[in-house]
């Protein structure tokens, strides 16, 4: 039986698709997979780029209000100005070594030299030593000065010695360095103050030399030869590093070398006419003189007692007074103490730490007895504000109403205490208050009847500093002892007496500003045109030697018997049949002058010498000079600058070193630190009491306060949170109820 034929079946047989089946699907895979492969590879070579990008191109925000965490204006223009290459040698343990307190410097420290790399553009260069891994790296380090870090760790069993290395080394053009023996910064900031400075100390090629001139304060009770000073400043290593100081105090008066710029007097007393002849010639032939003037010295004894020493601006006979000169040129100093009493003028920002600046008094507290800050009027300094805010106050009467005429009077006539927009106040408008001075003097401007500036033909004169207009000006008292007592309860008693009779004193004056601070610029003329120059010593000496001499030869003639001297141009007449006198035989040569034999006597002062010619008098200035005064050299003296009295309760220069360093850079010009120096970081820190709103607040109620405010604070932090999460719960509950009831309503209908 014939078997049916199978009808062909429709569509393509399975046997024969399926290989192309498989193949098309491999395909779409290693598609796929390509696909997959380079987008992968896209995708790196983007992040590849914006790393590569990102590590030679940064951009920083920084969010702070006072930009806290970026490098400043002195660092850039420093770095920005290096013509050599600038290596910083870091002597740095491994990180992971250290301990933790000071890992977090590293980090500070590695960031802020990554950036100093970053701005130089090649020219600095940071090479990275381990001294704990070779041993001649660190003895090169004890041989430069980096200094090892040692931290003692001990235990029941043993005592160990760890020790760690984080110091620096500048090095520029391969000559001038600098060595920062150890560095941790706790922030940019601080790594910044530290290195920049460094930086322009190693980039300065050639210092700008200064002048000075001193009379030392008389010591008492000290060890002191010579007196009190102003060396310290002078000798800082931050400043010699960058200036030079040369003593140009002649005895002789010489005119000051050609090579002095500026030339600093710090408290001027007992100036001969000589003296101020060559300060004359100075200013008058283009230079600058800065005057720190004190119109009284007042000497700081035990227990504060502040008593008057005999102090002359001018020496026994001078014909030439120093303040009338100054007045020649514009300058009006008036021999008076000053006494601010304004509370901003004589108050400190913080009465416990910053009260030495000013004048504390031992009092009996809960914790023994401590130093608290007490009212000094003749301490204080320059507020930076502007004082026609106090107009309305000071036009107040006896009842306490405002006289609106005279407050607008005061408008008009009052003036910011720091009115000055040069970098050499920046800083100190920041804090809001300039230098402390000490009984400080008044210097301003030459003026005429009715206020009106009466300055020299071709000068230029501006007051740089005031005082509040509650000043008090007086001839310095023989005595400004505020306490009077060893009794802790008397001194406070005299002490409160004392500012009264002030404020009694202060009710009778006029309201006025007194001037602290004066800059007058222009061509000069001398002082002593049209008179006859100051001698100098040795030309005196000279004078009277020769005198002395034509004396002594007269009175020699004159012991002669019967002969009688002879006036120049006059014979004596010989009687008739008398013989002329025989002259002496003449000294041959032969014969030896016993007074020429032997070694030559020493010259005396009959056998002076002439001077040197000086140069003629210069009456008139061909190039501007300049003239700064300020009313006050106590602020730069060494015992308060090192703090000698901060343990009797000041006075202690606390601003005196940062503004003294200030002027330096605003004399020469030099701008490269302008920006870090004005740089002050804010004080975030909570304050809890108000020292300065209560001045006289009890310290068991200023601490009875603090506590209640902390508790206040902590209990807020704890509920506060828990009332917002606790309110957010309760809102969710009653949106998703509500939601809840309208789905169950829609459902029904």
């Amino acid at each position: 039986m014939n078997a049916l034929p199978t009808p062909p079946m429709q569509g393509p047989s399975p046997l024969r698709s399926a290989p192309a089946t498989a193949t098309g699907n491999r395909a779409r895979e290693r598609g796929a997979a390509l696909a997959l492969t380079v987008h992968v590879t896209l995708l790196l070579l983007v992040l590849g780029q914006i790393v590569y990008l990102a590590s030679r191109h940064r951009t920083r925000v920084d969010l702070t209000s006072d930009s806290l965490w970026s490098t400043t204006e002195s660092t850039r223009s420093l770095l920005g100005k290096l013509d050599k290459r600038l290596v910083i040698e870091a002597y740095f343990s491994p990180k992971e070594k250290l301990p933790v307190n000071l890992r977090e410097t590293r980090v500070w420290a590695d960031n802020f030299l990554d950036e100093m790399v970053q701005l130089g553009k090649g020219k600095v260069v940071v090479q990275r030593f381990d001294p704990n891994a070779d041993k001649a790296i660190a003895d090169r380090c004890q041989r430069i000065g980096v200094q090892q870090i040692d931290l003692r760790s001990s235990s029941s069993t043993s005592v160990s010695v760890d020790r760690h290395w984080q110091g620096l080394r500048l090095v520029y053009g391969g000559g001038k360095q600098k060595v920062i023996p150890q560095f941790g910064p706790t922030s940019s900031f601080v790594a910044e103050a530290a290195l920049t400075p460094a930086v322009k100390e190693v980039t300065t090629e050639t210092k700008h030399k200064f002048g000075y001139m001193e009379w030392p304060a008389t010591a008492i009770g000290q060890q002191t030869p010579g007196g009190i000073g102003w060396n310290m400043l002078r000798t800082h290593e931050g400043i010699t590093k960058r200036y030079e100081f040369q003593n140009l105090k002649d005895e002789d008066g010489a005119l000051l070398p050609a090579e002095i710029k500026t030339l600093f007097l710090f408290r001027p007393k007992d100036l001969t006419d000589r003296q101020k002849y060559v300060l004359d010639q100075f200013v008058v032939g283009g230079g600058t003189l800065v005057v720190l003037a004190d119109a009284a010295e007042y000497a700081i004894g035990p227990k504060r007692s502040f008593s008057k020493l005999p102090f002359t601006i001018d020496a026994a006979g001078s014909a030439f007074k120093f303040t009338e000169q100054l007045l020649h040129y514009g300058i009006d100093w008036k021999l008076k103490v000053l006494a601010d009493l304004a509370q901003p003028a004589y108050m400190p920002r913080d009465r416990m730490t910053g009260a030495y600046e000013y004048l504390a008094v031992p009092q009996q507290s809960m914790l023994g007895m401590v130093l608290q800050w007490q009212p000094y009027p003749y301490f204080f300094h320059a507020v930076a504000q502007d004082w026609k805010v106090a107009a309305d106050d000071l036009a107040k009467d006896e009842h306490g109403k405002v006289d609106t005429e005279l407050a607008a009077q005061y408008r008009k006539l009052f003036v910011p205490g720091m009115p000055s927009d040069d970098f050499l106040f920046a800083p100190f408008k920041k804090i809001g208050r300039g230098p402390g001075f000490y009984w400080p003097t008044w210097v301003g401007l030459r003026q005429r009847t009715g206020g009106v500036l009466d300055l020299p033909q071709g000068i230029d004169g501006r007051v740089l500093l005031w005082s509040s207009p509650a000043v008090l000006v007086e001839d310095p008292p023989q005595s400004l002892d505020p306490l009077g007592s060893t009794d802790a309860r008397a001194r406070l008693e005299n002490l409160q007496k004392f500012n009264t009779k002030l404020m009694e004193r202060f009710r009778g004056e006029p309201r006025q500003q007194a001037p602290l601070m004066v800059d007058v610029r222009g061509k000069f003329t001398s002082f002593f045109a049209g008179a006859e120059r100051p001698k100098r010593p040795s030309e005196i000496k000279e004078e009277e030697a020769k005198k002395a001499e034509a004396a002594a030869k007269e009175k020699e003639a004159e012991a002669k018997p019967g002969e009688t001297p002879e006036k120049p141009g006059e014979k004596t007449a010989e009687k008739p049949g008398e013989k002329p006198a025989e002259k002496p035989a003449e000294k041959t040569a032969a014969k030896p002058n016993p007074d020429e034999i032997g070694p030559k006597p020493p010259v005396t002062d009959n056998m002076l010498t002439e001077a040197p010619p000086e140069p003629a008098m210069r009456t008139g200035g061909d190039v501007p000079g300049r003239i700064v005064v300020i009313g006050d050299a106590d602020f730069l003296r060494d015992d308060l600058v090192r703090g000698d009295y901060r343990q009797a309760g000041g006075p202690v220069s606390i601003n005196g070193p940062p503004f003294f360093s200030q002027l330096l850079d605003w004399l020469a010009e030099d701008r490269d630190l302008v920006a870090l120096q004005s740089r002050i970081p804010e004080d975030r820190t909570l304050k809890f009491v108000d020292t300065e709103a209560t001045p006289n607040m009890d310290t068991r109620l200023s601490e009875q306060t603090l506590a209640g405010k902390t508790n206040l604070l902590v209990t807020l932090n704890v509920a506060v949170p828990c009332a917002l999460l606790a309110l957010f719960g309760l809102l969710i509950f009653g949106v998703r109820r509500a939601q809840k009831r309208s789905f169950l309503a829609s459902s029904t209908q």
